[in-house]
């Protein structure tokens, strides 16, 4: 057997090798769809059917209808069976005896056996190897760096667009440089309603397809399992599932544990993970929280942004006061935002001017100050119009932290 000789079905077969038998519960990847699978063995999507047909006939393959990386609809994945990897694991091991031509960055050729190659690369499959050689005639170094099996993938779709959001280049420039710096947990923090959320959400949104990004938004009533169940649903869709199987196995998660399994889900998974609203959550999770981050330390190629109310009270925790410069404080609007914000809104200037020294720049109360909301419950009878302002500015604030 030669690696020129292999035909589209058996290309097929040793490209889903590297693929998870369980999609279901394992996550599916691009490479596993029709599209995928026609762009990795160098064949026509509308040829692509006929093929897998003879596997699906065969029981080499099966397929089942799942949640795709990137993708919002469910999409129909491959996978090998049983009898398609003893198959598929068969003619590898022949072919890992074969010499093929590497070319190295420096434009160096040779022949190498396929077996020297994969300890050479560290990290390529026999597979990708193989198909590499096949669809180009040569293996390039470059092509050896990583699997490339996974699109990069975000659920910021699942959040609604923050209402509000104005320039904010201070805050915007520090976030950006703590995200593409050595800093592997972020804490940024701020008073209700101050544009926490929307800043970050904007940044990354410029991290979409470069990065995957997953936003969890916490709630007082979560558990340490809720909060597991959700970073695994996630990590899942990118192939990686030991808190998946930590689930199945214990009905009660030990809380060390449960973070140690978090770290190898996310270890070099070229991740951005947000933990919104941090603030009076469960003992337990908060335990969870404290352990993961204290772990933390010793991941790689991933980035934790927790978004809080109370940095003193999040940051009172050892392993998260010696953070040293790693968090941002989100405060008011910068004078001239804040007056761009309010000419939007047709307010005067010398009524914007005073609104902006009693509010502070806050971004939200900016917006309820001037609504008909606010206007519906004051009575204005009797008071002048500084005093209407102040009103309305105090029944603005009273709104937001009601």
């Amino acid at each position: 057997m030669r690696v020129e000789d292999l035909s589209v079905n058996e290309r097929i077969l040793i490209h889903l090798r590297d693929y998870s038998m369980d999609p279901v519960n394992e996550g599916a990847a691009m490479g596993q769809t029709q599209e995928g699978i026609g762009e990795a063995i160098g064949i026509r999507i509308n040829h692509v059917p006929r093929a897998t047909k003879k596997l699906l006939d065969d029981r080499y393959i099966e397929q089942e209808l799942v949640h795709i990386g990137g993708l919002k609809r469910k999409r129909k994945a491959f996978y090998l069976t049983k009898t398609g990897m003893e198959m598929t694991d068969g003619f590898l091991s022949k072919l890992r005896k074969q010499k093929v031509l590497f070319r190295s960055t420096r434009g160096q050729e040779e022949l190498i056996e396929v077996d020297k190659l994969i300890f050479k690369s560290r990290s390529a499959t026999v597979s990708k190897i193989i198909m590499s050689c096949f669809n180009e005639g040569v293996v390039l170094e470059s092509s050896l760096k990583g699997t490339g099996k996974y699109s990069f993938i975000s659920n910021l779709d699942d959040l609604s667009e923050p209402e509000i959001f104005v320039d904010r280049e201070t805050e915007t420039g520090i976030l950006f440089e703590k995200l593409d710096g050595d800093q592997k947990i972020i804490v940024v923090s701020g008073i209700k309603g101050i544009g926490k959320t929307a800043l970050v959400w904007k940044i990354l949104k410029y991290y979409e397809k470069k990065k995957n990004i997953l936003w969890y938004t916490a709630h007082e009533w979560d558990t340490a399992r809720n909060v597991i169940e959700a970073f695994s649903d996630f990590y899942v869709r990118l192939g990686r599932n030991e808190m998946k199987k930590m689930l199945r196995m214990y009905k009660d998660l030990d809380i060390g544990q449960s973070a140690s399994t978090f770290i190898k889900d996310v270890q070099d998974s070229d991740s951005i993970i947000v933990i919104d609203n941090i603030f009076d959550l469960k003992k337990e999770v908060m335990q969870l929280l404290h352990m993961v981050c204290e772990k933390s330390k010793n991941i790689r190629g991933t980035k934790v942004i927790l978004i809080t109310r109370d940095k003193e009270g999040l940051m009172s925790s050892p392993c998260l006061g010696d953070l040293g410069g790693n968090d941002l404080v989100v405060k008011g609007l910068e004078h001239k935002w804040a007056m761009k914000m309010m000419a939007d809104m047709g307010m005067e200037p010398d009524e914007s001017e005073r609104i902006y020294a009693m509010t502070q720049g806050h971004p939200l109360a900016l917006k309820l100050v001037n609504s008909d909301e606010i206007n519906k419950i004051i009575d204005t009878k009797g008071l002048t119009k500084e005093e209407v302002w102040v009103v309305r500015c105090l029944k603005a604030f009273d709104a937001i932290f009601e």
